[in-house]
């Protein structure tokens, strides 16, 4: 049996790692557009302040692809999915043909629709390219960014520009920090926090009107001088080729609980590309379990998908933040950006959700008593 798997992410590397573990003699190859083997995303922010050695970012070296026989072709970008024929066209002319086919091509970062939006001095972080694309423009005369976007990304890119010695202004559209993460005490807490370190702005509640390569204009009629503008305001899912192929697609390419893509015969989707009763991944840890179960039953297997609960957590800026679970309404606790404890429970008691910053002792406790 032939599996081809499409993408370069962690969803792609443990399709073919679960896929390897149900079928020890099928035929197995990753197809990759990126340049590098497939690496761990979220490393990228903190990439643009300093590298990380080699076992830190790539997932596993190239010698473990050779001993469980998992091909990587790398610097192959699929153009056409032909579905009756079970056959993909890359962009050299290339067509590979397979019996299963597993598609993890991720997403690619949402620019919002701003007037003069674009250019050299406009950068976004979603792959390795953009990393490199990023330094070599900070490798410039780049003094002053604004980074749009608020979300435990843009802060963390937003720590490594100020870490590179720049004036950073975050720019958000929501008038709170992480607000689907913080309650209104512990956004306050951080907020205090963030004013007080030097170099860093940050305008909440307004969002970017236009840029002419010198000053982005903001909705409240303010303007804040940079040399870049970096994007972080979410991703949005690559399921061109699946659509141009006649495969279900809403934001994510449509799938079951086992990742199969109904009416294509061998086709599983998963990742940041897929969609799963109305629900996309976004998240890491999310990918790495879409990914495991469309490996496993690409090759054979019988395994479901369940989304679960994936904490949030940032270690920047001097905060240690952890966020699990349900945390509207109101909760028991409180302190500061240093040391913050508050739990909200349900009517029958269980734990529904926690926040903790500082100390993060208790945080794998309280995640299993969330899940419970």
């Amino acid at each position: 049996m032939k599996i081809v798997i499409l993408g370069g992410g962690v969803a792609a590397f443990e399709a073919a790692v679960a896929a390897r573990g149900q079928d020890a003699e099928a035929q197995i190859t990753l197809y990759s557009r990126e340049k590098v083997s497939p690496y761990r995303r979220p490393a990228l922010s903190g990439m643009v302040a300093q590298d990380l050695d080699d076992a830190r970012f790539y997932i596993k070296n190239m010698d473990f692809y050779a001993r469980e026989r998992i091909g990587v072709e790398l610097d192959m970008t699929a153009v056409k999915l032909d579905p009756a024929a079970k056959r993909v066209e890359f962009v050299n002319g290339e067509k590979i043909a397979y019996d299963k086919l597993v598609i993890a091509t991720g997403a690619r970062p949402f620019v919002p629709p701003v007037p003069g939006l674009t250019g050299d001095k406009v950068a976004v972080l979603r792959e390795y390219s953009d990393l490199e694309n990023l330094r070599a423009r900070l490798d410039g005369n780049c003094r002053k960014a604004v980074v749009l976007g608020g979300g435990v990304l843009g802060l963390e890119l937003a720590a490594s520009l100020l870490e590179r010695g720049l004036e950073v202004t975050v720019v958000e559209a929501a008038p709170a920090i992480m607000p689907r993460n913080l309650d209104a005490d512990a956004g306050r807490a951080v907020m205090e926090h963030l004013q007080k370190l030097p170099k860093l702005a940050l305008r909440f509640g307004v969002s970017a009107a236009g840029w002419d390569g010198e000053k982005l204009a903001l909705s409240d009629g303010s303007a804040v001088e940079a040399d870049l503008v970096c994007v972080s305001a979410g991703v949005r899912a690559n399921t061109a080729l699946a659509a141009d192929a006649g495969m279900p697609c809403n934001r994510g390419i449509v799938v079951d609980d086992t990742m199969r893509v109904a009416g294509f015969d061998g086709v599983f989707a998963a990742g940041d590309v897929a969609e799963c009763n109305g629900t996309g991944c976004g998240l890491y840890n999310t990918a790495r379990a879409m990914g495991k179960t469309a490996g496993a039953n690409a090759a054979g297997g019988a395994a479901t998908f369940k989304f679960e609960a994936t904490p949030v957590r940032l270690a920047t800026f001097g905060l240690k933040i952890f966020s699990a679970g349900d945390v509207s309404g109101t909760g028991e606790g409180g302190g500061d950006a240093t040391s913050y404890r508050k739990l909200f429970r349900g009517e029958n008691g269980k734990l529904r959700g926690a926040i903790l910053m500082g100390n993060l002792a208790d945080a794998l406790k309280l995640q299993a008593e969330i899940d419970e």
